[in-house]
């Protein structure tokens, strides 16, 4: 998520921010109705990250929406203290307190955490 540094104090309607592999490919895109460009950090409204496979195909494999976040790109994460939704195609958690880290591909969320799976789990109960 590292690039030039841009700032801006007025908030930027329909904010995008691509980042790619070093091959190339499409690895995520950081949206949001509304984002404000600090040296250090970027704060959404609305924010829409979505996780791509990072190959030829650029498949979806993560989505995630919160009304909240602040992006550290210098530290490839994201993180907010209300709400976040994070949609798969196996599952889907909600939750509040969360953070992402791109790095290690992980997020963790602190409190309310709920996980629906749209997955067949067979044998769970055994």
């Amino acid at each position: 998520m590292a690039g030039p540094s841009l700032t801006s104090q007025t908030p930027v309607s329909n904010f995008r921010l691509p980042t790619f592999t070093k091959e190339g490919f499409r690895s995520m895109l950081l949206q949001g109705s509304q984002a404000i460009v600090r040296p250090n950090n970027i704060e959404f409204a609305d924010l829409n990250l979505t996780l791509f496979s990072g190959d030829e195909k650029a498949d979806v494999v993560t989505v995630l929406l919160s009304p909240n976040a602040t992006a550290e790109p210098e530290d490839e994460t994201v993180h907010g203290s209300g709400s976040v939704r994070v949609i798969r195609d196996d599952l889907e958690i909600t939750g509040t307190n969360w953070t992402y880290d791109h790095r290690q591909k992980k997020v963790s969320i602190a409190a309310n955490a709920r996980i629906t799976f749209n997955a067949q789990l067979p044998g769970i109960l055994k």
